[in-house]
């Protein structure tokens, strides 16, 4: 079963990856996911929008550093769009779940403890039996590797939140995405440049593959006829709840105007 991991920043990635491995060793059947997985060469965008909608599984690794990042709230939404799916937000350095506010805050919390941990896994586990084909382990036998292999995760831990931010950052080369996360951040209280950044890199792709799959889901001849109403309103009203469009767009009718400029032509 697929599990998306989902990370903004350092100490959150090292986190991420220190699940991916544990999970793995846990439960064999389980194919976590970061996007440092990505293979050179792809573009990350559509890969990391392809995993979001093959996962059933979302674990947000969630730090003080991160509680309003703009690619943590798009991740969370996109997972929870789907009726059958799982997401719960994995906490750190914080602790209390009282302290997540916004959209994180209607999730289900993890504390870094135990006991927490174990539920947590205990969880995943219940979904793979759900699955089709999906292998689950047996209560006893859960708890029994869980018991051996939780010092292991405890430690790693541990040891990345002892990490000062100058060692972190020292030894840490950050990734284009992390990159492009620290612009968005900065900017985020600057409408028009964060509307300007994101035209010009990741919104006609974001756009345009929800655009996809509301055609195929509506059965409809082609993108085109996305600016037919009743379709145009729909997907507006649909795409309007997703929390990065939130940002990106003041209201619907935002939406709905740039989607008219996009596709109110003919494809030739």
């Amino acid at each position: 079963m697929k599990i998306f991991l989902s990370w903004s920043g350092n100490k959150s990635k090292l986190i991420a990856e220190s699940l991916r491995e544990w999970l793995e060793q846990v439960i064999q059947s389980t194919e976590p996911w970061i996007s440092t997985s990505i293979e050179k060469g792809k573009k990350w965008s559509k890969e990391i929008s392809d995993r979001l909608e093959e996962s059933k599984v979302g674990i947000i690794c969630l730090t003080r550093e991160n509680l309003n990042a703009p690619w943590i709230l798009f991740e969370a939404g996109a997972i929870s769009k789907s009726s059958d799916s799982y997401v719960c937000t994995f906490l750190t350095d914080i602790s209390s779940p009282t302290e997540i506010t916004g959209p994180l805050s209607s999730f289900q919390h993890t504390r870094f403890q135990k006991d927490e941990v174990l539920k947590l896994l205990k969880t995943i586990n219940s979904r793979i039996k759900e699955s089709k084909g999906g292998k689950s382990l047996n209560e006893k036998s859960l708890e029994d590797v869980f018991e051996i292999f939780y010092p292991k995760l405890e430690a790693k831990i541990i040891e990345i939140l002892d990490v000062t931010p100058e060692q972190a950052t020292e030894n840490h080369i950050r990734s284009d995405r992390e990159l492009l996360e620290e612009i968005v951040e900065s900017q985020r209280n600057l409408k028009e440049k964060i509307n300007d950044l994101w035209t010009n890199k990741d919104i006609n792709g974001i756009v345009e593959q929800y655009v996809k799959n509301y055609v195929s889901s509506k059965g409809l001849n082609s993108e085109y006829d996305i600016v037919d109403e009743p379709n145009l309103s729909d997907f507006a009203e649909k795409l309007g709840k997703n929390p990065l469009m939130r940002k990106l767009f003041a209201n619907s009718n935002d939406l709905k105007e740039f989607v008219k400029d996009k596709y109110d032509d003919l494809p030739f």
